[in-house]
Parts: C-alpha cells; structure tokens; sequence
C-alpha cells in the first residue's frame, strides 16, 4: 500500500512538473549568434545603451537591436541559447536576467 502511494505521488509530481514547463508555450531555444554593445551617441542619449544581436531560431538567423541596462546582459555571448518566441516583428527572449526584446531588422537562411 505504501509502495503505491509512493508511486502515485511520484506520477503526480511529474505531471505537475510537466505542466509547469508547457506555460511557456510557444517559445523554443534560440542561439545567440553574435552579440555586440553599440558605441553611444553623444547626440541622442537615450540609444546609450543599445546592442546588435543576432539569435538563430530554427533555421532562420534573425538579426535586430535591443536596449536595457549592462545588468540584463551580463550573461549574454555567442554560443549561449534562450527560449524565445517570434511576435511579428519582435522576438521575445528570456534571458536570465529578465525578459529582452528584440526588434528585428532583418533575417537569413542558409542555403
């Protein structure tokens, strides 16, 4: 009776694990690229701290620009994956320090 109950409870959590992993549906992990900070403009402050990334999502390299604190992309450099999502002409990613998006600029596929 104990060994059932033990089991279940096992089944259970598992299930609830799994469930827990599905509520980020529709993201999938994507590849950061290339991942560079742009030189400030002393014109136009408010771009100081912007960076050109470039995430490979499936088969496709999307290309685009973000903008956030030093802080949100400390862990950021080419070869490390996120989950992301495409939203038009955003690509949501979750990075480890919070939420990025990514205003895409333009795209690639291999040939």
């Amino acid at each position: 009776m104990k060994t059932c109950l033990v089991v279940l409870s096992c089944v259970a959590l598992l299930a609830m694990l799994a469930y827990a992993q599905s509520a980020d549906e529709g993201y999938q992990m994507a590849r950061v690229v290339s991942f560079e900070k742009l030189a400030a403009n002393e014109q136009h402050p408010e771009y100081a701290d912007r960076y050109k990334i470039s995430m490979r999502l499936g088969g496709t390299v999307y290309i685009g620009h973000a903008s956030g604190p030093a802080s949100l992309f400390l862990d950021w450099s080419g070869g490390k994956e996120f989950p992301s999502r495409l939203n038009g002409k955003i690509m949501e990613i979750k990075g480890p320090n919070g939420q990025v998006e990514l205003n895409i600029t333009g795209k690639k596929t291999p040939k």
